[in-house]
Order: structure tokens, then sequence, then C-alpha cells
């Protein structure tokens, strides 16, 4: 998979907005030297890269920043939120994301940040609906990308808070049991990652992301070894990437459908003693991790399933 390039963003900004190189660089420079550009062959000048995205109605740094202000403490305020919203405490979010709110600066990254982290907060303290979520997130969205919902942005050059709205829109459509309409969103974003243009910085943190959620899915319709299959690949890239953050919940998502397997007796080659194993070590995994909501979760279907203490 590739990272983020000045010429990988210029070029599928460009065709995403069916621009000729002739449109776009009329007045900032010619077309064969935007040809090089795009093809990786030249780097841009800081300004030549910021005139043809102000053309395209970008911000200059809007393949870099995903939340801004002058005061560097908006970032220390911005980790403690995700960290917050990460660990499901969201009364403690909330009051981070009202300092936040004041703090930032009116760039379009900042505003989608907030509106987006709003809508998000505001569904799981049980303020608004599903659908007033995602409308919510759809104007978010709206601020930096200007196509309808049905668009194919698989092939968009998606910015990572733009993934990650559309992440949770695939989430509103989950919780309002329109789990195929779920899948569709997460499968566009997996192929637009995987097709040698992703964030360099937590582009596997989204693909792990994406492969949890996708694997929640297919579990749900009843496509338990699809979902297994997902889970394998994520916990790969776990150990490709030396992280553990992902894993109690990979482990889980393996467990349960592991289980619907065992109760469907279908012909499987693990056993009821495999998945204490693993939903142990989920467990275990989450304590160690601080991921208290997550540990709570797992400890109880424990006892549920197992029938005894953990």
């Amino acid at each position: 998979m590739g990272v983020y390039r000045a010429g990988d963003v210029i070029r599928r900004n460009r065709q995403a907005l069916h621009m000729t190189q002739e449109e776009l660089c009329e007045g900032i420079c010619n077309a064969q030297t935007l040809s090089r550009i795009e093809n990786g062959k030249q780097n841009p000048g800081k300004e030549v890269y910021k005139r043809l995205m102000e053309r395209m109605g970008k911000e200059k740094n809007r393949a870099f920043a995903m939340v801004s202000g002058d005061d560097v403490r908006v970032l220390e305020y911005a980790r403690e939120y995700e960290n917050a919203l990460h660990k499901s405490e969201y009364e403690k979010a909330d009051e981070i994301l009202c300092q936040l709110e004041k703090m930032i600066d009116d760039s379009d990254t900042s505003k989608q940040y907030v509106i987006k982290g709003r809508a998000i907060l505001d569904w799981k303290l049980k303020r608004i609906t599903h659908q007033e979520e995602r409308r919510k997130l759809m104007e978010g969205l709206k601020i930096t990308i200007d196509f309808p919902e049905k668009h194919d942005f698989s092939k968009y050059p998606l910015m990572e808070n733009e993934i990650s709205i559309l992440c949770n829109i695939a989430n509103t459509y989950f919780y309002d049991n329109q789990i195929e309409e779920a899948i569709i969103f997460l499968e566009k974003i997996y192929e637009g990652i995987n097709s040698g243009y992703r964030i360099a910085e937590k582009g596997k943190v989204t693909e792990l992301l994406i492969l949890d959620n996708l694997a929640n899915m297919y579990g749900e319709l009843g496509e338990h070894w699809k979902a297994i299959q997902l889970v394998k690949q994520g916990l790969v890239l776990c150990k490709e990437e030396k992280t553990s953050g992902n894993l109690p919940q990979l482990l889980g998502e393996m467990e349960w459908n592991m289980e619907q397997l065992l109760e469907k007796n279908e012909e499987v080659d693990f056993t009821k003693k495999d998945c204490e194993k693993i939903l142990r070590q989920a467990y275990y995994i989450a304590t160690a991790l601080k991921q208290n909501h997550n540990a709570y979760l797992l400890k109880n279907h424990y006892e549920e399933y197992f029938g005894k203490k953990l």
C-alpha cells in the first residue's frame, strides 16, 4: 500500500472533480509540469501546491490537518478527547469537546472535526437518533466533499477525518438494521485505502477499524466464515504494525463467530475450549490496555456463555 504524496492528492482530487490537467494548471504551471507532479516525477513547490488545491476548492492544509488552532493545547485536547471516546468515557469526552469548540480556528477541517465529534457524542449520550446522527455526519462531510450520499467514494481521495465520518455513517446504517448498506459503505472505503492511496500516519489504524466493523457486520448477517477471515486479516495487520489496541475487539469478534459455527454444528477445526482461550485472552488484553468498557463486555459474555467466573 502507498503513502499519500502531493502528486496523488492533486491527481485524484482533479479526477474526482472531472477537471482536465489544462483546466487545473492554467495560470499556475504548464500541463507538462502538472503531469510530472501527478506521476511522482517532480515535487510541487509550496506555492504551486497551494494554488492548485485552492483552485479545486481545497484548503492548502487539508491533506495533512485534522483539527487545528493557534493554541498548542488544541492538539492535546484533541488527543484527550479521542482517548476518552475510545474508552467509552462519553461524559468526559463531551466536556473536552466543549473546550475544543472554544479553542479551534474556523478552518473547514476543524469545523468538520467538531461536527463529527458532536454527532457521535450526542448519539452516545442518547440525545439524538441514529437518523439524526447520520444527517449531521453527512452535513459535516459535505464541508469538504461535494457529492451525494450514494457517490462511489472508493475512488475519491479521502482524508483521515472524511474516512472517519464515513465509517460512522456506516455504523448508523448498521444500528438501524440496514446491514447491507453499512457493508457497502465500509467495503468502498476499504477498496479506496487498498488502491495504493492512503493516509501515511493513521492508515493502518483506519484499516483495522474497518476490518473489525466488517467482521461484526458479516457476523450479524450469519456469514461467520467471512467474518473470521476478516478478523484474521486484522490480526496479521496488528502483528505487522506491533499494535495491540484493536486486539480485544478483534479477538472478541473471532470468538463470537466461532461460537455461532459450533452452535450450528458446522464442520470446524476448533472446540469450545478454543473459544474460551481466545475470549480470556481478549479480556486480559483489554484489562491491560485499560479498555474498561471492552473488558466489562468481554467478562460478561465469558461468564454467561461458559457459566463460570473470569
